[in-house]
């Protein structure tokens, strides 16, 4: 029980450094601490935040995010159905990935597949099918790298000087309407037919994939779109 309690117990801990206004994520190259892992059969003094991602009977996990914002330690929130997620197919990760994925050292190994299997997810591979950068992020993390993309290129393109360069290229606004409207349309068709295939990519990628072809969609409408007064 004390081994348990201790497993639940480490909080890893990491810091980076740098100018906050500057930095959109750091990666941590340099993480020192402890693991955390919440049972939903052990005793755990939770914040209300921490009560707000829980449900009941449910298997939490509060990992260190791997991109940190800012100086201030992150966490990140794996649930149990992200879990159960990564460790059926495609993405089929293995133990030995998990104990990555949750930033847990080889050592917490059994106690990890003791834990998980009082939650229902029993059967992991012994190889996972394949390894990626993405492997190690969770969603939430995949996620709000789109998302940063999104901001930092709808910032610093310049998108309006683009416009000018394509419309003044065709012609002027006469000639390039028309071939801009058709290209919103065959984008927002080839958006549909990709979005209907890919489930897959998708769950490999933890949500990253629709979000960075919308994003880029959006950034390519925006530049199309635009008509000088």
């Amino acid at each position: 029980m004390a081994a348990k309690q201790e497993f639940i117990e480490e909080i890893l801990k990491s810091s980076s450094s740098g100018a906050e206004e500057d930095v959109v994520h750091i990666i941590l190259s340099n993480e020192e601490g402890k693991e955390t892992i919440l049972d939903p059969q052990q005793p755990h003094q939770s914040s209300q935040d921490d009560s707000e991602t829980m449900q009941d009977n449910e298997l939490v996990f509060w990992v260190p995010a791997l991109l940190n914002v800012g100086r201030e330690q992150q966490r990140i929130t794996v649930t149990q159905e992200e879990l159960q997620r990564r460790v059926a197919p495609p993405e089929c990760l293995s133990q030995t990935m998990l104990l990555s994925l949750l930033r847990l050292s080889k050592e917490k190994g059994r106690e990890l597949k003791q834990t998980l299997a009082k939650s229902g997810i029993k059967k992991l591979t012994a190889k996972s099918a394949i390894i990626s950068c993405f492997t190690k992020l969770t969603e939430a993390e995949a996620a709000q790298l789109a998302e940063d993309y999104f901001y930092l290129a709808s910032r610093y393109l310049r998108l309006r000087e683009i416009n000018r360069e394509l419309v003044a290229s065709r012609g002027g606004w006469g000639s390039f309407q028309p071939q801009a409207n058709a290209t919103k349309e065959l984008l927002q068709d080839i958006l549909k037919e990709v979005e209907a295939r890919d489930t897959n990519l998708t769950l490999m990628t933890h949500g990253f994939s629709p979000l960075i072809m919308r994003a880029v969609i959006d950034i390519i409408t925006e530049i199309i779109s635009f008509k000088e007064a």
